[in-house]
């Protein structure tokens, strides 16, 4: 899926690397969907893909580097009516749009815990799309339109 044309920036964050700051991120999020007067399926959709993205980054994208950790994430409005996050880190490359869906269980028992924060995101965002650019990984995260 690719991005939407560039949008307004509404508001930014720049966010801590470890798992308790991603609380600090999700109520930031929720501050701006309040001031926007965001639906609340909108408000679900990126809190939950966000706190899903933030996640993935904190765990895994600054394992054995050497650099310090930097997270911004930055909230538009797209001329089309959506609203969306960026996510943009200096960690390691990672494609999240490239991970496969995860393989249904046959019963309960066989499932497997986690792996499935993508899948989520893709369920209920309009957009995922993910680039490279300058050294750092730029995830964006759009809802849908608000009818």
């Amino acid at each position: 899926m690719a991005a939407p044309e560039p949008g307004m920036l509404v508001s930014t964050l720049d966010a801590g690397a470890r798992i308790e700051d991603i609380t600090e991120a999700t109520s930031w999020l929720a501050a701006v969907a309040d001031a926007e007067g965001w639906p609340d399926a909108t408000r679900f959709a990126l809190e939950l893909s966000l706190e899903e993205a933030l996640t993935n980054v904190v765990s895994y994208a600054f394992k054995g580097l050497d650099t310090v950790p930097r997270i911004r994430i930055e909230c538009y409005r797209f001329p089309g009516g959506q609203v969306g996050v960026q996510l943009i880190d200096n960690g390691m490359p990672f494609d999240p749009t490239t991970v496969s869906e995860p393989v249904v269980p046959d019963s309960i028992e066989d499932a497997k815990i986690g792996g499935h924060g993508v899948q989520l995101m893709r369920n209920f965002l309009e957009t995922l799309s993910y680039a490279r650019e300058g050294g750092e990984n730029r995830l964006t995260l759009v809802a849908a339109r608000p009818d």
